[in-house]
């Protein structure tokens, strides 16, 4: 399920390279912050809407700057309702939390 997230999320790359910088810039300055409004749009044009019959979970991720820091982000992915959709926020009741670093999330 995650295989076929991040390359849908590399092609939103790809397609956000020709757009203009300054639409695509993230306000943290985090990395992971414009690929999760990556896979918000893409979810949001119902691109994604076929996984969740297959995936029926929500997943939080915490995102840290540094090792050891606290979350500067936190999202919400919600694959089990509607066509899916991407916030930011701490999920009520997640099925999974990812932890992890910007850097690796790239």
């Amino acid at each position: 399920m995650m295989e076929i997230i991040m390359t849908n999320v590399e092609k939103e790359k790809e397609a956000a390279a020709k757009a203009p910088a300054a639409s695509t810039a993230p306000k943290s300055g985090l990395v992971s912050e414009k690929i999760f409004d990556l896979m918000k749009t893409f979810l949001a044009r119902g691109e994604g809407k076929h996984l969740i019959p297959k995936v029926k979970a929500v997943f939080g991720f915490e995102i840290l700057e540094k090792k050891g820091g606290k979350p500067t982000l936190i999202y919400e992915i919600d694959l089990k309702n509607g066509q899916g959709d991407v916030h930011q926020r701490t999920p009520k009741n997640p099925d999974a939390t990812f932890t992890m670093l910007d850097g690796d999330f790239d």
